[in-house]
């Protein structure tokens, strides 16, 4: 996890924006492989993309609320 009180305001932007294109990523190969007719996913598979789309959507709350507080400063 990456400290984000030592990074300046262009590199937490630029983290928001890699943040954002790995969730991107995610939920497209998440949409790909639930789409696929004739293969079983498991149940397990699907929380995995589950928790994985809401960690990602955090962590970019997260480093959005950081921006937001840096911005009004």
């Amino acid at each position: 996890m990456t400290d984000l009180s030592g990074m300046t305001m262009a590199d937490l932007e630029q983290h928001v924006l890699v943040l954002k294109a790995d969730l991107g990523e995610v939920e497209e190969e998440r949409m790909y492989v639930l789409s696929q007719t004739g293969l079983h996913v498991s149940a397990g598979a699907v929380k995995k993309y589950e928790t994985e789309i809401n960690a990602l959507k955090a962590r970019i709350e997260e480093v959005e609320q950081v921006v937001r507080a840096k911005k009004g400063e």
